[in-house]
């Protein structure tokens, strides 16, 4: 809900409207928001902090962070098949077109922000593609069955 309204609050200002402190506001209690979604996810999510080491994250990388929290609490699959289908990281043909453009926009928020942070932190300055995001999620789901996290439901 932050986060939209940050987003309108930053499309007002396309119309010349001056929101600068607006922004700034909304932009600390997001951050704040983001720094306690971390905080309970490492008392929550066992091996949360060695999840996030394989995948190359600090405890400097809040969007990264809480990406990965969001994708181990909503992503319950342990296969990388039912996993694209949940995300919605697919091409629908014609005959299964409806049937498969079902998915998840909040678990597929979250990959976006975890592929970014990776992203960034391998020096690539690009939005990411959906083959981008298919190798995040192939990593995370290899390193939580690493983990032993796999069957049971990244103890959300």
């Amino acid at each position: 809900m932050l986060y939209k309204n940050l987003q309108r609050t930053r499309n007002t200002s396309i119309f010349d409207v001056d929101v600068e402190s607006d922004v700034e506001i909304l932009e600390k209690r997001l951050k704040d928001v983001k720094r306690e979604i971390v905080e309970k996810a490492v008392k929550l999510i066992p091996r949360f902090t060695d999840i996030a080491k394989n995948l190359g994250l600090d405890s400097e990388d809040i969007n990264g962070l809480t990406g990965l929290a969001g994708e181990l609490v909503y992503n319950r699959y342990t296969s990388y098949s039912s996993s694209v289908r949940f995300h919605g990281l697919y091409k629908a043909n014609a005959h299964n077109a409806r049937k498969m453009k079902r998915y998840n926009s909040k678990a597929q928020r979250f990959l976006l922000m975890l592929t970014n942070t990776i992203l960034w932190k391998n020096g690539e300055y690009r939005p990411p593609r959906c083959k981008d995001l298919r190798k995040v999620l192939r990593m995370v789901i290899g390193v939580r069955k690493q983990t032993g996290l796999a069957g049971d439901g990244a103890g959300a």
